[in-house]
């Protein structure tokens, strides 16, 4: 499955439960509520990415790696140390959920448009 599908599954579970969640909360649906809902969850989805994002470039790698160097020799371990980046580690898998974020971010604003208007 590509990075496209992904997101709009992404997308469309996170309507289908905020439309749940004001019908099970508010026993209506309200264009208001639909947004303040979707921006909570947008918010969330783009925290989450941009923590990712940030971990996926390289600016902690050095400190995860003086992190390990420093238990490695506390532990007093002969054998040398295989540090692999944390760059390397976590991926790049941010893109699915910043592309959701934003689009449930843009949605929500077109709900409150449409809500003043």
């Amino acid at each position: 499955m590509n990075m496209k599908n992904k997101s709009l599954i992404l997308i469309i579970l996170s309507l289908i439960a905020s439309i749940i969640w004001q019908l099970v909360t508010r026993q209506s649906l309200s264009l208001l509520e639909t947004s303040n809902s979707l921006f909570f969850i947008a918010g969330i989805l783009l925290i989450f990415a941009l923590l990712w994002l940030t971990l996926s470039s390289g600016v902690f790698d050095f400190f995860n790696y003086s992190m390990k160097k420093s238990l490695h020799i506390v532990k007093r371990k002969e054998e040398k140390l295989e540090v692999t980046p944390l760059s390397k580690s976590v991926g790049t898998g941010f893109k699915t959920f910043l592309i959701s974020g934003a689009a449930l971010l843009v949605i929500s604003l077109f709900a409150l448009l449409g809500y003043y208007l």
